[in-house]
């Protein structure tokens, strides 16, 4: 018999919950690499990654479990011209103990729904190529592989390849 997922509740991102993100965010460029960066963030550090997410009115979406935030995504521009407005990227990551049960898939779906309301016209996602869960999920989303960036990313005595994923909305 299957298990029942675990239960959790999506809601709005909100700059309150930037001690939690951090410490997701933590975690993973602690001791995976599917983050390529070494510099750990501090709360404010986040808080200021998330205003511009929040004055840009971009969509941003938290999971909770029993009160705690187990996982965020959020989309932001992707790069700063103008010319690329409606092309935003997308940020998602969970907290360790809750991947691989559809939370992660739930999050993307809901930030994939309000960002066609709010008017993208596409999103990108930039992956780890060693993140096969990632990559898996973005495929059962519609997101198609559009390109690699061969060892992009030297992290823990290795070269890692970047991959980029879109989805036309």
């Amino acid at each position: 018999m299957n298990q029942p997922s675990t239960p959790y509740i999506i809601r709005p991102g909100r700059l309150a919950d930037a001690p939690a993100m951090a410490r997701i965010f933590n975690h993973y460029v602690s001791t995976s690499d599917v983050i390529f960066s070494n510099d750990l963030l501090s709360s404010e550090q986040m808080r200021h990654k998330l205003e511009p997410v929040i004055a840009g009115r971009f969509p941003f979406v938290v999971a909770e479990i029993d009160g705690e935030v187990a996982g965020y995504c959020y989309a932001h521009l992707w790069m700063p011209d103008p010319v690329y407005g409606h092309t935003w990227e997308v940020t998602e990551y969970l907290s360790s103990p809750t991947t691989s049960k559809g939370i992660g898939t739930a999050l993307l779906a809901e930030i994939i729904f309000r960002s066609r309301e709010a008017g993208a016209h596409s999103l990108i996602s930039c992956v780890t190529a060693t993140n096969v869960p990632c990559v898996h999920m973005l495929g059962r989303l519609g997101f198609e592989r559009v390109g690699c960036v061969k060892e992009s990313g030297y992290k823990f005595g290795r070269w890692h390849d970047d991959l980029f994923f879109q989805l036309m909305l």
